[in-house]
């Protein structure tokens, strides 16, 4: 009997949480390549760049706790180790009902196909996002060219911004690391003694003017400027202008817009959302498609509560049970396993850090092992990644 072929797109959080449930035993890691060996039923193969970067560490450029290096990795080793294939390869299209993956290096069919690429930003919804400003969210090269202009300035005027894409009922965006980042900044530049020489700004139009909470008080606390509201017309050089016209002065500019899936979604004969993501139910499948599940942040949700992300934990929560669902389709059964909607994740800010936690379940992080406050969750933050990276690297 032929195996069935898996064709998962992408090396992210996504695809690689859904390898990792989907090609071999959770709890036998170290023995997966032998144990794939025997397993006659599936051959998967990834396509992608083969370079994996752990994006939530990126804000720790800042402090200088972080570099590329330490955060960024090459996935193939971990693949092998698996007896996955991988395809250096970038996608174009998806054709023939999702049958058929085309990269500017040939095409692949399958029998079975999981999409779990990053987003593509949308550069365009404010004019000047790409010349003018710089996105940790965008990869460990813009935030080093961040970091070499911050670093030739004695004094000026920060503005650390975010929008959001909710066009499809929940967060699709970047907020939590914008927070992070206008936090580690206001350390840094006190760790160089000349914090009272910049003036930094938080700035977003998907925040309320007035509100308030855990965050606002922290950023309050470092004398962070929240301009919460604020959306300008356009990046200019040297700064912004806003919607009446006025121009205002900034010698730099850290912005994250919103995202959606990537452009080359949209021409495929994948369903796209209003929002531009790819149109998934809540067990993952792609609507209107015979096997064919996508999760992280090219796909939508099904029927999101407005605060839920779709990145890196959630990424986890969906790629999983898409894994799980994936499995029932191909033995002939209905896909059945949902998963909860949650946004956590810990916020650092160097000297304290916040534990930020929403769940439709209501349940605390870790059954309330950890604090929601405390310094100490930057160890635990760190320990996070390390170890994550540890398995990655290693296992």
């Amino acid at each position: 009997m032929a195996r069935q072929r898996i064709t998962v797109v992408g090396n992210g959080f996504a695809s690689l949480f859904f390898v990792g449930r989907f090609a071999f035993p959770r709890l036998c890691p170290a023995a997966a390549s032998w144990l794939a060996r025997l397993d006659s039923r599936h051959e998967v193969t990834v396509i992608g760049n083969g370079r994996f970067v752990y994006f939530p560490a990126i804000p720790e450029f800042i402090t200088g706790h972080k570099t590329a290096r330490d955060i960024t990795l090459d996935i193939r080793p971990y693949l092998r180790r698996r007896n996955i294939r991988f395809i250096d390869a970038r996608v174009n299209d998806v054709r023939d009902g999702g049958r058929t993956v085309v990269t500017d290096h040939g095409s692949h069919d399958n029998d079975a196909l999981f999409i779990g690429t990053g987003p593509a930003f949308r550069l365009d919804d404010i004019p000047g996002t790409a010349e003018h400003t710089y996105s940790p969210c965008c990869g460990p090269e813009q935030m080093e060219a961040f970091m070499q202009r911050l670093n030739a300035l004695d004094n000026g005027t920060i503005y650390v911004g975010f929008k959001l894409n909710k066009q499809d009922g929940f967060v699709a965006g970047r907020g939590g690391q914008m927070y992070e980042c206008a936090a580690l900044l206001d350390y840094a530049l006190k760790q160089r003694g000349v914090r009272e020489r910049f003036e930094i700004h938080l700035f977003s139009p998907d925040i309320a003017p007035g509100e308030t909470g855990m965050i606002t008080d922290a950023l309050r606390a470092r004398n962070i400027v929240l301009d919460y509201g604020y959306e300008p017309e356009a990046f200019v050089e040297g700064g912004m202008r806003d919607p009446g016209g006025a121009f205002r002065q900034a010698d730099l500019v850290l912005f994250t817009p919103g995202i959606h899936a990537p452009d080359w979604v949209r021409q495929s004969c994948l369903p796209v959302t209003a929002g531009g993501h790819i149109d998934v139910d809540r067990y993952g499948q792609v609507r209107g498609l015979e096997r064919v599940f996508a999760a992280g942040d090219c796909a939508a949700h099904e029927d999101p509560p407005p605060w839920v992300p779709h990145q890196a934990h959630m990424a986890q929560l969906r790629a999983e049970a898409a894994a799980d669902n994936l499995k029932a389709v191909l033995r002939g059964q209905q896909p059945s396993r949902t998963y909860r909607f949650e946004l956590s994740c810990i916020l650092n800010m160097q000297n304290d850090a916040l534990w930020l936690h929403v769940a439709s379940d209501g349940k605390p992080p870790f059954h309330g092992l950890f604090p929601r406050h405390s310094k100490r969750l930057v160890r635990v933050k760190e320990a996070f990644e390390r170890l994550y990276l540890f398995y990655l690297r290693h296992l």
